[in-house]
């Protein structure tokens, strides 16, 4: 009569690492009380009372407590969900690129705007400035957003340096994380020019703060198109819950009671599902701008 063994997982584990294997990481467990990132590219109010809505939905949708929080930069979106304290986040296509590397943060979904999944970043001047080319920014006062802003940083640089103007040095440069208050800075003539998404000057608040803002300033130059900003989740959130909120992202970018949070938040029509290739693009474009900003970082 042959005998049988049991062999306890323990065991089986011990077997492993004895000969050289490594066991599969254990899954994390569903973190029932989650936060939400989102960054200041306008008034911060604004972003926060939106936000909250946002948050609201997703929890009725997830059974999470979804708490949103409105950062003081883009980076610290990043940097919160590298130290596992933000766990969803509403970004821009550079800061997401730049967490993908850094944390492995994942692009779930993606905003659309006037039908298109992608967007643009403008150069724009005051009506009455006579900066009517590219080279007539030189010695200029020029408004950048955040460091890690896509449209109103990454991209005006690109387009500077592929016209012969160095944006460190050839201009002078005031850094404004808020939009809005670009589009207001040059407006009022504080700054010469700026950078901004398109529009940014017709958020709320901007035609307050500088009346008749659409004719007072004009556009100098418009980009090719961007991918689309997206929302990620952090990395190594558990696998079914990862799923959860994905599936209730996608959701609300459709659901039409939520079109006017969405496009109060950041001029958002409605949501589709994105993947990280989308973005490969905005690599590139750092590879040629400012290539320090993907430097392999230590582990």
């Amino acid at each position: 009569m042959k005998k049988r063994f049991v062999v306890s997982a323990a065991v089986v584990a011990l077997i492993s690492l004895s000969c050289g294997g490594t066991p599969a990481p254990a899954e994390a467990p569903v973190k029932q009380d989650l936060v939400m990132g989102f960054v200041p590219s306008q008034t911060s109010s604004v972003v926060q009372t939106n936000a909250d809505l946002i948050g609201q939905y997703l929890s009725q949708k997830t059974g999470y407590n979804i708490t949103p929080r409105v950062l003081t930069s883009y980076a610290a979106v990043t940097e919160g969900m590298t130290s596992n304290n933000v766990d969803i986040g509403w970004v821009g296509p550079l800061d997401y690129v730049i967490a993908h590397q850094i944390n492995g943060a994942e692009a779930v979904t993606k905003s659309v705007r006037r039908g298109l999944a992608s967007y643009k970043a403008f150069i724009i001047v005051s009506a009455n400035s006579g900066i009517n080319s590219l080279a007539d920014l030189k010695g200029k006062k020029f408004a950048f957003g955040d460091p890690l802003s896509t449209s109103s940083n990454l991209y005006p640089r690109y387009i500077m340096k592929k016209n012969g103007i160095k944006p460190d040095s050839d201009v002078k440069a005031v850094f404004i994380s808020n939009q809005t208050q670009i589009a207001v800075n040059v407006c009022q003539g504080t700054v010469d020019a700026g950078a901004i998404y398109d529009d940014a000057r017709t958020n709320k608040g901007a035609d307050t703060s500088c009346p008749g803002i659409m004719t007072k300033t004009r556009i100098l130059v418009t980009s090719d198109p961007i991918p689309g900003d997206p929302q990620m989740i952090r990395h190594n959130l558990n696998s079914a819950q990862k799923k959860k909120l994905k599936d209730a992202m996608i959701a609300m970018g459709t659901d039409p009671a939520m079109q006017v949070a969405l496009k109060a938040l950041y001029t958002i029509d409605s949501l589709v599902p994105a993947q990280d290739s989308d973005y490969n693009v905005i690599r590139d474009i750092v590879a040629q701008a400012k290539p320090e900003l993907l430097k392999p970082s230590p582990k």
